[in-house]
């Protein structure tokens, strides 16, 4: 990943969310292309609906069926978190702009420094990045193909309130499925777009921090306050962006994961455990694309205070001892995602204790079911 230039991952990112038009146009783009991105965006919405209506009937149909039925509850929360995602980032679309549109200004105009720490992120997470986007996909193609060699009628456990005999009609009704498909594992790359923003955040504090401890009289330090406020916004920006695009993931990795730990310990062929041991594995990781950042961000938003300290402050004037000591406690306060009564601060000790409560859910799931 030494060769991935930061340009070539800002548009791997933004291929593996097209579908799904979470990515929004320039500031400059034409009237056209925001009528037809406001089309492709409906056309979306419009196919994850009518997947997930017939998913929500399937779990009704197949009640008696505890299988069928739980795996129908996977896939229905994976359809409703690509909706809640895209419906969200529509919500966020100006917002989106403005930071990714920062993101790309940076790129361009990054001097050797600021280079070398865009080098240092993108060596530390892209093989992630690009391993778990391919994993959504190969999970997506293994969904698609495994009814034509196993000879089921579709790709998920849906139930439709009409008869499917017609042939031309079945064929419509896969090619649906496969489609929507499609743009559930696009949704789900919806989460690097995220992340990418929560490392370009820290990445720029980080900078900051170089630039803080480099200081050498008030100009230069007047400089870095305004950077260190402009990031501030900037932070505050990609939480307000982002909460509720992770409480979506939070809140159905939850089911995908306690569901799917059910399938696994039933009595099912091992194709089908596969298929939903993928399933599992990726709900488990999809919040640590995340935490990983986010914890990062705030490291690099605390350490802030420790690089103004070990500035050139020392023997300067009052004023400028002042400014410092204001700087080092403003900096104390850590940047953190969160959303007041549903997530605490979204870090990796959040995300080991959002284990082990998901676990704790299905080990008591599990025991319920077995006394029926």
């Amino acid at each position: 990943n030494m060769l991935i230039t930061p340009e070539a991952a800002l548009k791997f990112t933004k291929t593996s969310v097209y579908l799904v038009c979470s990515w929004p146009l320039s500031v400059a783009a034409s009237k056209r292309d925001q009528i037809l991105m406001k089309i492709r965006w409906w056309i979306v919405l419009i196919f994850l609906l009518f997947l997930l209506l017939p998913l929500l009937n399937g779990i009704y149909s197949y009640h008696h069926d505890t299988l069928i039925m739980v795996k129908a509850i996977c896939m229905s929360s994976a359809c409703g978190q690509a909706i809640l995602k895209i419906i969200t980032c529509r919500k966020q679309t100006s917002r989106f702009q403005i930071l990714l549109q920062e993101i790309e200004d940076f790129m361009k105009n990054a001097n050797l420094r600021e280079k070398e720490y865009l080098k240092k992120y993108i060596n530390r997470a892209a093989f992630f990045h690009i391993f778990v986007t391919i994993s959504i996909w190969l999970v997506c193609f293994d969904f698609i193909i495994e009814p034509i060699i196993l000879g089921q009628k579709f790709p998920t456990d849906v139930a439709y309130p009409f008869s499917i005999d017609n042939q031309y009609l079945h064929i419509s009704l896969y090619l649906h499925q496969v489609i929507s498909l499609f743009f559930i594992a696009a949704a789900l790359s919806i989460d690097f777009q995220v992340a990418i923003l929560l490392w370009f955040t820290a990445l720029k504090l980080e900078t900051l921090g170089y630039y803080f401890e480099n200081v050498s009289n008030e100009k230069e330090l007047r400089y870095c306050i305004r950077k260190h406020q402009h990031m501030l916004w900037y932070a505050n920006q990609v939480k307000n962006a982002v909460k509720y695009v992770a409480l979506s993931t939070v809140l159905t990795t939850t089911i995908g994961i306690v569901c799917g730990c059910l399938t696994l310990i039933s009595h099912q062929p091992l194709s089908v455990k596969l298929r939903v041991g993928n399933i599992v594995i990726n709900a488990a990781v999809e919040l640590f694309i995340y935490a990983w950042p986010a914890n990062n961000l705030i490291q690099m938003s605390q350490i802030i205070s420790s690089n103004v300290y070990h500035c050139n402050w020392y023997g300067k004037s009052t004023k400028m001892m002042k400014t410092v000591s204001y700087v080092i406690q403003r900096s104390q306060k850590p940047i953190t995602i969160y959303i007041s009564g549903f997530i605490p601060d979204i870090s990796l000790q959040y995300y080991t204790s959002f284990l082990s409560t998901t676990f704790s859910y299905f080990t008591t799931m599990r025991i319920l079911l077995s006394k029926e």
